[in-house]
């Protein structure tokens, strides 16, 4: 058999299934060996026995760590618990103390009014006529309700010297009349210098015409919330085109913007448009007297004309836009983007040269409606 093997090879999968199995053989006589052998098993016995006291101490120890760290977070919440409880308590007996403290003070104090009303009603208030003695039992109260404890006593101790007391009255009175005197005089001036204040303050917002609250309201609608300085901006814009004021500031433009939006602000909205109202009425009745005194028209014709803008006859363009003026208009629209402000159309006007300002306009609303057309 071995001169047969070794004279005919083994087919490759022959020898890894004759590997194998070999493998698997001598897998077995280790594994016998192992269960024959006491000492192997001995020691294979004490190895796990040594995994698993291991095992057993790592628990243990991970157990009396937790009981450890419990304790200690009982023991610092049990004492966090007992310093709040004493804080509590000491807190309890200094509001206690203080009470008592307090009702000891007023005691006392109403003591010592009740002495003060006593001496000096048995002096008659100190007053030699009758009529005055109102008045006197009114500056004895006074007296009573505002003087301090050590006052008090102090006042009191002299009343057994009749002559002193009521010289020491006499002037305490006095004393505490003249103070309340001046506080009053404080307080007149304070509330004086608030009413100029307020005055002064009113005469910066009545600076504002009509004509300049609607310039404000006009340049609050082109200079929207998120514009750059923005207040600042619309001083600016108002001292511009203003020609009553020219020393607006940002203060002034928040103060009336304010003012505005109040309800104050809706009675002025109201006064505003009716002036503008008027003002546009006799602006018309003014330009309808001129044309007539002219002659030679209907009143119809005279009534539109004088509606009309006055542009000069040699402005007023009524030929078709040629090319070269398209050409500009288109260049102008480039130039002279929208974010320019309400001057863009003046300054388109100008580039074009030959056409007005209304004629650019208009010219741009009808190609605007011929775009829109056309996509229809």
């Amino acid at each position: 058999s071995s001169g047969i093997n070794a004279e005919w090879p083994l087919r490759p999968g022959e020898r890894q299934k004759k590997k194998k199995e070999e493998v698997a053989r001598l897998h077995q006589l280790i594994n016998n060996c192992y269960a024959c052998d006491p000492r192997i098993k001995r020691f294979d016995e004490e190895r796990k026995k040594r995994k698993l006291e291991l095992k057993q101490a790592k628990q243990e120890a991970y157990r009396k760590e937790q009981e450890a760290l419990k304790l200690q977070k009982e023991e610092e919440e049990r004492i966090k618990r007992e310093a709040e409880e004493q804080r509590a308590k000491e807190e309890k007996e200094k509001a206690e103390a203080e009470k008592k403290e307090r009702q000891k003070q007023n005691k006392l104090l109403k003591n010592e009014r009740k002495k003060l009303r006593d001496n000096v009603k048995g002096q008659n208030y100190f007053s030699q006529n009758n009529d005055n003695i109102v008045r006197a039992m009114e500056n004895l109260e006074l007296l009573a309700l505002n003087l301090s404890l050590d006052e008090m006593k102090q006042l009191n101790s002299s009343s057994s010297d009749i002559r002193k007391f009521e010289e020491e009255y006499t002037s305490t009175l006095k004393s505490y009349l003249d103070q309340q005197e001046n506080k009053t005089k404080e307080n007149l001036i304070k509330a004086k210098q608030s009413q100029d204040e307020s005055k002064e303050q009113n005469l910066k917002l009545d600076k504002f015409t009509s004509p300049d609250i609607a310039l404000l309201v006009k340049a609050v609608k082109i200079f929207p919330p998120g514009t750059v300085n923005r207040w600042n901006t619309i001083a600016d814009y108002l001292n511009q085109h203003s020609t009553i004021t020219k020393s607006y500031e940002s203060n002034d433009i928040i103060a009336k913007v304010k003012q505005l939006q109040s309800k104050e602000g809706d009675v002025l909205r109201s006064r505003i448009n009716e002036e503008a109202y008027e003002n546009l009425q006799r602006s018309q009745k003014q330009r309808i007297d001129g044309v007539k005194a002219g002659g030679g028209i209907s009143s119809k014709d005279t009534l539109n004309s004088a509606l009309k803008d006055d542009v000069p006859a040699a402005t007023k363009k009524k030929e078709p836009w040629t090319s070269e003026e398209q050409k500009l208009l288109e260049e102008a629209l480039r130039k002279f983007p929208q974010s320019i402000g309400p001057s863009r159309w003046d300054d388109i006007a100008k580039h074009v040269g030959s056409r007005t300002k209304k004629d650019c306009m208009r010219r741009y609303k009808e190609l605007v409606d011929l775009v829109k057309a056309k996509k229809k």
